[in-house]
């Protein structure tokens, strides 16, 4: 096989090469890379777990019978993930740091390779600004910290370009073999990472000059799909699982051209289409530019997921999600790159970058702050205040209806160590039995057997007192002749002391 893609000159599919010094761009891509994992990781210890993250430790905990024989069931797609994640925890533990820190090296890994990969198309200058670009887009800081696959889908999805044009500039049969296996394997980590061959695909057919490898990139991209079809079909036999996207209004204007790359920051969303206006006005110039190659890879990878994925959520049903988009976060960076330095003075483009940073800093701020998960996650708090509080013997009693994501029971399954002394009076049976990520619990009519043995009782129920939930559960245990004796607020949640 020929040289590794870190070694690759810079390429350009007309079969014109400039040659750049290897050491240069791979030590760029290096301090690239590590700055963007410093950024991610940065923090990503401080947030209680939520929902989403809950149900990978969930999965992660399991022995490898069990996983296996739940995702015949349930999560089918996120099983090559938490095998990942279940072999990761196991070197480095739970925590939220550690829990975190694969995602936080995934988007390291992929701001590294967009350095290479843009080097390769165009200058090493633009190469840099567009992985400092990536580091720093909310987006990235937000799946930098989250113990799901979304940075990893990034990091692929960057990787395997690097590998299409080496491909298509070698020619070499065992590129294209490795082209297929990246892609299926990305496919398996995360699903919508598939939509990376209809990227390429549209790219091809934009560059004439690549058009000659088109039947090679065929086959190999047929040859992953085929790899792929297990997971593409179990998918579709689970889709349920997705079917909550369907009771929320996921496809809005924001949803659509902020929340993918931008997440919840509307400040640098509109800088950012500011820049991308201008680049759409420039279009013709940098088509046939020297930028021109970048720019229909970049535009190809940020537009065909967004069009596929809405024309199928459309015709199929819910489907669309911003954050399912996060793999095309760094085509959005080069996007912005080319257009920071069509101006040729330095301290100009710096001075965009700078400002894009700026505007970043409010987002990645909230996003590392205790309660930043979910809109309020307190899971931890609550793990934190009966640790401390609860007594050896004493009995818990979680709240598990209401809204799946924030229904207090979480913290139990989020941090099961808080709650070891304690009695959890209304488990029935794990949550292997259900077939879902929450346990088999009773309500609080089939409970009052649990109590005869308990003194003291801890009761978590979401929101705050004097909400009708609260007042509910306060008269079911008074008539089973506990009464509350002390009340604590944390975020979003109410512990209240139970006693006889």
């Amino acid at each position: 096989m020929h040289a590794l893609p870190l070694m690759v000159s810079r390429v350009h599919l007309a079969g014109e090469v400039s040659i750049h010094s290897p050491g240069r761009r791979n030590q760029a891509a290096a301090v690239v890379g590590l700055v963007a994992l410093v950024i991610s990781i940065a923090g990503s210890g401080v947030p209680a777990f939520w929902s989403d993250e809950v149900a990978t430790l969930r999965a992660v905990r399991l022995s490898w019978q069990e996983l296996f024989a739940f995702v015949e069931h349930k999560d089918a797609v996120h099983a090559a993930y938490y095998s990942l994640l279940k072999l990761w925890v196991g070197m480095f533990g739970e925590s939220e740091l550690a829990t975190r820190s694969l995602s936080a090296l995934a988007v390291g890994a992929a701001a590294a390779g967009l350095v290479v990969l843009v080097t390769s198309m165009t200058s090493l200058r633009v190469a840099v600004i567009a992985g400092v670009i990536f580091a720093v887009l909310p987006r990235t800081t937000s799946m930098g910290i989250e113990a799901r696959s979304f940075a990893l889908s990034a990091a692929v999805a960057v990787w395997v370009t690097i590998v299409l044009l080496v491909a298509a500039r070698t020619r070499d049969w065992r590129w294209w073999a490795f082209y297929t296996v990246t892609v299926a394997a990305g496919t398996y980590i995360f699903l919508y990472t598939v939509l990376i061959l209809a990227v390429h695909f549209v790219f091809l057919l934009l560059d004439y000059r690549a058009r000659r490898v088109l039947a090679a990139w065929l086959f190999a991209a047929s040859s992953a799909v085929v790899a792929a079809l297990p997971i593409l079909v179990v998918s579709v036999q689970q889709k349920e699982q997705i079917a909550w996207l369907s009771d929320l209004p996921v496809v809005t204007i924001w949803t659509i051209f902020a929340k993918p790359a931008f997440d919840g920051s509307w400040l640098v969303a509109a800088l950012a289409w500011c820049a991308l206006l201008v680049l759409a006005f420039r279009c013709r110039r940098i088509w046939s530019g020297p930028h021109g190659s970048a720019f229909r890879l970049a535009a190809s990878w940020f537009s065909v997921p967004l069009v596929v994925l809405l024309t199928a959520d459309a015709l199929v049903g819910p489907l669309y999600n911003a954050r399912y988009l996060s793999f095309t976060a760094p085509a959005v960076a080069v996007l912005l790159a080319i257009a920071f330095t069509l101006s040729a003075r330095a301290i100009v483009v710096w001075a965009l970058i700078g400002v894009l940073v700026l505007a970043s800093a409010p987002t990645y701020i909230s996003q590392r702050g205790p309660f930043a998960k979910d809109g309020g996650s307190d899971l931890s708090q609550i793990a934190d205040y009966i640790h401390s509080n609860a007594a050896q013997g004493d009995g818990i009693y979680l709240q598990d209806t209401g809204k799946s994501t924030l229904r207090p029971r979480l913290a139990l399954y989020a941090y099961p160590t808080a709650f070891i002394s304690t009695e959890d009076i209304a488990f029935e049976a794990p949550f292997t039995t259900t077939g879902t990520f929450s346990d088999e619990t009773r309500s609080l009519d089939e409970i009052e057997s649990n109590l005869v043995r308990l003194e003291r009782i801890w009761v978590v129920t979401a929101g705050s007192t004097g909400t009708d939930a609260v007042r509910k559960i306060n008269a079911a245990f008074h008539s089973m002749g506990f009464f509350d004796t002390s009340s604590h607020q944390t975020n979003r949640s109410v512990i209240t002391l139970y006693e006889r």
